[in-house]
């Protein structure tokens, strides 16, 4: 019997583990809400299913690989766990992996300290607080049932269709500007990479920081990504006057840098873009096109 690769929430993140995971003969399927992507795709080799019970009940059954990609609800918080556990606990024998993808913001404000994976988790936002909570959730699951559990915590994720790149070529004009403010982030095939490492190589009961070697600020990666498309630099404005949702001006107020030695010790990942310098400039070689619509 084929192992079965079952992604619960078939996202940006998710679309490209897919594709790296069919080429290990792995019967890969996800979930969506999106109408339009449900069906098979011949060209890609993986199944999008709608997330309903029946889809996750029916494919939980057969999942020898579990990787959990919803947020948290405010309301609900963990999606899968609310309406799912008790068959989860039922399956624990069969599960040979199960991943969980976080995020950094469980770490909260270390006022641009770096964080490792025993760091405490300082005022979190709402969000890095449900994340925490879920985790916990998963970890006490994963405890009490022995299962393979592996936590994930990503940093900022960009890629193709997804960087600063892209946004200035949509016409982004301003960045703000917050003095020793950092921010780490992750090329989503570096992530991928990393999730591969660990299911060929699973350490259950695990966590893992995923980020690039150079936390750095946002306005940094603006100007660097304006040089490359020969721009001049954009407008930079102080973060104290900015207009920001109630979002983004959180987003600003938490400060920390990533570590990611334990991802590098343990699963022996190398980076394939180890700062956002590497990143950028190969996506820059494949976005071409962008530059030729914008002309």
């Amino acid at each position: 019997m084929k192992n079965c690769y079952f992604i619960l929430g078939f996202g940006y993140t998710a679309e490209f583990l897919a594709k790296k995971l069919i080429e290990f003969d792995l019967q890969v399927i996800g979930t969506t809400r999106s109408s339009e992507k449900i069906g098979f795709y011949p060209h890609s080799n993986y199944e999008l299913v709608n997330f309903s019970a029946a889809s996750v009940e029916k494919y939980l059954k057969i999942a020898t690989h579990v990787l959990v990609s919803i947020p948290p609800a405010e309301e609900k918080g963990d999606l899968i766990l609310a309406n799912f556990s008790d068959l989860i606990k039922k399956l624990s024998h069969q599960i040979k992996w199960l991943g969980y993808l976080s995020s950094t913001s469980v770490y909260g404000n270390h006022q641009g300290d770096w964080v490792d994976e025993t760091s405490e988790s300082i005022l979190p936002s709402k969000q890095g607080l449900l994340r925490l909570d879920a985790e916990k959730a998963w970890f006490s699951l994963a405890n009490d049932y022995r299962l393979p559990l592996h936590i994930f915590r990503l940093a900022g994720i960009y890629g193709p269709t997804r960087s600063a790149l892209v946004k200035l070529l949509r016409g982004k004009k301003e960045t703000i500007y917050k003095k020793g403010h950092f921010f780490s982030r992750i090329h989503v095939e570096d992530i991928v990479s990393a999730l591969v490492a660990s299911i060929k190589k699973p350490h259950p009961i695990s966590i893992y920081n995923i980020a690039d070697d150079e936390p750095a600020p946002s306005y940094v990666i603006d100007d660097y990504a304006a040089s490359l498309l020969n721009m001049p630099p954009i407008t930079k404005i102080p973060f104290e006057i900015a207009k920001l949702s109630p979002v983004q001006k959180e987003f600003y107020l938490h400060n920390r840098r990533v570590c990611n030695s334990k991802m590098k010790k343990d699963l022996l990942v190398k980076l394939k873009y180890p700062t956002y310098r590497e990143g950028l400039n190969k996506l820059l070689k494949d976005e071409v096109h962008l530059l030729c619509e914008k002309k």
